[in-house]
């Protein structure tokens, strides 16, 4: 087996004769112009082998890349787990793919050659997945951001010798950062979520009593000049971090730092591309990236499509559209929601989930719970189904209120299964 890691989640494994690549996101920028690979890629989709399966775990689309996509053979075969929804079976078959095969979660998927690969379910309500793929001389798993609980993760470890296991060791959302808490407040739950971060990628290990682990799918930079702030060391772990972390509190698990185009194989071990970035030096080298793509970032932002002038007509029928056909939604949420969406087609909407009819109306509400300003154009992709409002909101984009201070669950959950 040999295993190849290109970068953030993407892996290439060869074993068996046979090419298994997964959650391809090789083409910059991906969340709506904002999420850049750091450190970059070091080799691109077009420099890719012939393909034998392409496994995609779950939507988001630094795992799941439309762009990068395009450029990979329409008959390779696609493996995803079989969600009850079936929106990311249709998407990926409106991208040309037409062999798709849903995986049960704890079947064992024969990909020939003597190569297997068993998908794991995650522990929340998300259609998410983990990989496990084995070809008797190696087990690699791929957790990516599935959420596993300690029992999963455990049972895991009992079944097999885990040799190479890819873990998160980061925070990739737009909390702390994007809300409108005091400095010392944010820098606070900054540090507590990064931590926090650093602790479960050690936990994690241990259940697993994997060999090895290796922090992934959390390399990424923020480019756009507005939201350079928001790559602050305050809240992001280095992969340096993880692995030094491991070594104080687990020393008896290998800590590997995998970078773009580097190699391991249970003959040779860890073979590097390029040197190991600078992590001490890491804002100054994400500064300089965003000077040397500040073309391509203004040049993305200005081909976006501008949002109709009937946007809050549209805004309003979606979302009331919604609401109607299921008003126990707006009672369990119960919350008041001021969009305050930004641009020419743009205003000050409401969305109160106390009402038991007409939720969504113009105006700056006298009350309101959580405050959501956004570009209209990005409102216009979520009420036009182009993109889902999850994948919005984690473009960055977005800078949020909280009147009180508490996270309503309810809400997100049903905006971001949208």
């Amino acid at each position: 087996m040999n295993v190849t890691y290109l970068g953030h989640a993407a892996i290439l494994v060869e074993a068996c004769g046979r090419r298994i690549l997964m959650d391809p996101w090789l083409n910059d920028p991906t969340y709506h112009g904002t999420w850049w690979h750091f450190p970059p890629l070091a080799l691109g989709v077009r420099d890719l082998p012939p393909l034998d399966y392409v496994y995609v775990s779950h939507e988001h689309p630094d795992h799941f890349d439309p762009p990068t996509l395009a450029h990979i053979d329409k008959n390779v075969e696609i493996l995803i787990a079989n969600f009850a929804r079936k929106r990311f079976r249709n998407r990926l078959a409106a991208l040309g793919f037409h062999r798709i095969t849903e995986i049960d979660f704890g079947q064992t998927f024969d990909c020939g050659g003597g190569l297997r690969a068993r998908l794991v379910a995650p522990d929340r309500p998300w259609d998410d997945s983990a990989i496990l793929l084995s070809d008797g001389t190696a087990n690699v798993l791929n957790v990516n951001d599935c959420h596993l609980d300690d029992a999963t993760l455990s049972r895991l470890g009992d079944e097999q010798q885990i040799d190479l296991a890819f873990l998160t060791f980061t925070g990739a959302s737009q909390y702390p950062g994007c809300f409108e808490f005091p400095i010392a407040s944010k820098i606070e739950r900054w540090r507590e979520s990064k931590h926090a971060h650093l602790e479960e990628f050690v936990n994690w290990a241990r259940l697993l009593r994997t060999k090895r682990a290796v922090p992934a799918a959390g390399n990424f930079a923020l480019l756009a000049p507005d939201q350079l702030h928001l790559n602050t060391a305050n809240y992001v772990n280095t992969p340096q971090d993880a692995v030094e972390a491991l070594a104080k509190t687990a020393p008896e698990i290998e800590g590997l730092q995998m970078n773009p185009g580097d190699q391991w194989s249970p003959e040779s071990g860890l073979r590097r591309l390029n040197p190991p970035p600078d992590w001490k030096r890491r804002m100054e080298t994400i500064e300089t990236l965003s000077s040397q793509r500040r073309g391509q970032i203004a040049e993305y932002f200005a081909a976006e499509e501008p949002a109709p002038a009937d946007l809050f007509e549209r805004f309003r029928n979606y979302f009331g559209k919604l609401l109607a056909a299921n008003p126990r939604v707006a009672k369990r949420i119960g919350t008041v929601v001021w969009w305050a969406v930004e641009g020419p087609a743009g205003g000050d909407w409401v969305m109160d989930f106390t009402r038991d009819r007409d939720w969504v109306y113009r105006g700056v509400p006298a009350a309101w719970n959580l405050r959501i300003r956004i570009p209209d154009r990005l409102v216009h992709l979520g009420a036009s189904e182009q993109a889902p409002w999850e994948n919005l909101i984690l473009s960055f984009r977005v800078r949020l209120a909280r009147n009180p201070d508490r996270y309503n669950k309810e809400f997100w959950t049903w905006l971001c299964k949208l």
